[in-house]
C-alpha cells in the first residue's frame, strides 16, 4: 500500500476554480489533477536535464556546434561547460608534458 501525506496548499481562488473545472471535465478529483500535473512537471524537468547532459557530451566530443548547444543550454551553463572543458584540456596538457 502506498503511503501518502496530506498537506495544505494556498492558491488563488481563480486558479482553484480553473483546476476544479478542468478536473470535472476529466472526471478526476482536484487532488488527482494536481498530483498528475506535478508528476508530469517533474518528469519533464528530469527529461530536459537528461537532454542537456547529452547535448553537453556531444559538444565536448565535437559532434555538436555551439550554436546548436545554445538552443539547449543557457549562456551561464555554456560558460561553465567551456570553463570545465578548458580546465580538463589544461590538466591533460600538463600531465602529458
Amino acid at each position: 500500500m502506498n503511503e501518502t501525506t496530506q498537506f495544505s496548499l494556498r492558491m488563488d481562488p481563480e486558479l482553484i476554480r480553473q483546476v476544479d473545472e478542468e478536473a470535472e471535465q476529466e472526471y478526476k478529483t482536484r487532488t488527482e489533477l494536481i498530483k498528475e500535473a506535478l508528476m508530469r512537471y517533474l518528469q519533464e524537468k528530469k527529461e530536459k536535464e537528461r537532454l542537456k547532459k547529452i547535448a553537453a557530451e556531444l559538444w565536448l566530443q565535437g559532434e555538436l556546434s555551439e550554436s546548436k548547444l545554445r538552443k539547449v543550454l543557457s549562456h551561464e551553463e555554456i560558460q561553465d561547460l567551456s570553463f570545465g572543458k578548458q580546465w580538463i584540456e589544461d590538466v591533460l596538457h600538463d600531465v602529458r608534458r
